[in-house]
């Protein structure tokens, strides 16, 4: 799941800075996109566990983490 976050960062990023006249970014846009990435990430993954789409076969590993948290 860590390598799929990473990808999809470096593609938000790629994507970005293609966007940009010169091909760099604005800090304040920089920032804003490194700051709004994990709660978009967060988001994705509690739709994605409330329409009980599996990614991967059998219970996943950070189920345990979550109930560790939680309790």
């Amino acid at each position: 799941m860590q390598a799929l976050s990473t990808r999809a960062f470096v593609l938000m990023q790629q994507a970005v800075c293609a966007a940009a006249p010169n091909g760099r970014l604005d800090p304040a846009i920089a920032a804003l996109a490194v700051v709004a990435f994990p709660p978009m990430v967060c988001g994705a993954y509690l739709v994605k566990s409330a329409l009980g789409i599996n990614l991967l076969p059998g219970p996943s590993p950070l189920h345990d983490l979550l109930y560790h948290f939680v309790r």
